[in-house]
């Protein structure tokens, strides 16, 4: 999809392929959602590609106008794609396995995780076997709103500072 509308100001996209911005999201979801909200934005989060690897651009809000605002910068000509859900728990043991080879024995992470991640949990109902997975690997921490990783804000990511032997 191609943002060819927007307000980079206020980071609201007015339109997608040169439609109403929301309506064009949703069609390219493939979903019929009762109700655009974060719990719908987290599932299907905008993505762009940049330096080979893609990166979320998360939708704070649908405006009444049909626009949508974005929690980080965007701007008209920016192409985004629609991605689809990992399994969650399988990327954070494979996390915890490569940052365990890296650093040695894990004595604690801390951790920060978009909160669009812990709504994406919770309505996969995975967030005990979740909680659980961070607490067997000593991860303590927090819920943010992103992460700025260089020059760029970014959403639904997890980082953290791992302290090993």
């Amino acid at each position: 999809m191609v943002i060819t509308e927007a307000d980079p100001e206020t980071r609201t996209v007015f339109e997608i392929n040169a439609a109403p911005a929301a309506e064009e999201y949703v069609r390219l979801t493939g979903q019929s959602p009762e109700v655009l909200d974060a719990h719908f934005f987290a599932a299907h989060p905008p993505m762009v590609r940049t330096g080979g690897q893609y990166h979320v651009r998360s939708i704070q809000s649908a405006n009444p106008d049909g626009s949508l605002t974005f929690y980080c910068a965007i701007d008209s000509g920016v192409v985004l794609t629609v991605g689809e859900p990992i399994d969650r728990i399988e990327w954070m043991r494979e996390l915890v396995e490569t940052v365990s080879r890296e650093v040695g024995t894990i004595d604690h992470v801390i951790g920060f995780d978009c909160v669009l991640n812990r709504l994406d949990a919770e309505d996969r109902q995975i967030v005990r076997e979740l909680s659980r997975l961070y607490v067997d690997n000593k991860i303590i921490g927090f819920n943010t709103y992103g992460e700025q990783f260089l020059a760029a804000h970014m959403n639904q990511t997890f980082s953290g500072l791992a302290i090993g032997r």
